[in-house]
């Protein structure tokens, strides 16, 4: 598949259905993880979304979207919301609440197609960034209230 700008942005912020309900968090290797699947409300494009956090540092966390294609056996991390996890200098954005979107730029250039970054203040925590990641990624309000009802605590809380 030729990817360009249009189509990624497009593949972001089209409207998505949950095919798949969460699986309940699981830890692995230091971290808890959870995932479900999604397909465009035109049944054209599938999806997974991945969810993690780390045990002992609840801000290290990620929600990415990942594409897969139709017709190809190739997947594509199209968006990553994370917390900070550490400084490094290589880095320096890991201090910070970021987000990593592909581009066909990073695509075309064999890079990882994820390596853009863009430092944000659209989220502060955990809870914050699912909602911010599942409005901006465009689930079906309906489909995350069911899933992940709103209520005083945390998504750490088992559901």
């Amino acid at each position: 598949m030729t990817f360009n700008q249009n189509i990624i942005d497009e593949m972001i912020r089209c409207p998505k259905r949950m095919i798949k309900k969460p699986l309940p968090w699981k830890a692995d290797r230091g971290q808890y993880r959870t995932e479900f699947e999604l397909q465009s409300i035109d049944e054209q494009h599938f999806f997974t979304v991945f969810g993690r956090y780390n045990e002992k540092f609840n801000e290290n966390f990620s929600f990415g979207l990942v594409y897969f294609p139709k017709h190809e056996k190739s997947s594509f991390e199209i968006i990553r919301c994370n917390g900070p996890h550490g400084e490094h200098k290589q880095f320096p954005h890991h201090i910070y609440y970021h987000i990593h979107k592909a581009t066909e730029q990073n695509i075309e250039s064999g890079l990882k197609e994820n390596s853009t970054v863009e430092i944000t203040e659209s989220y502060t925590t955990f809870d914050e960034s699912f909602r911010f990641f599942v409005k901006y990624i465009n689930v079906i309000k309906s489909d995350v209230d069911s899933a992940f009802p709103h209520k005083q605590g945390s998504l750490f809380d088992p559901l």
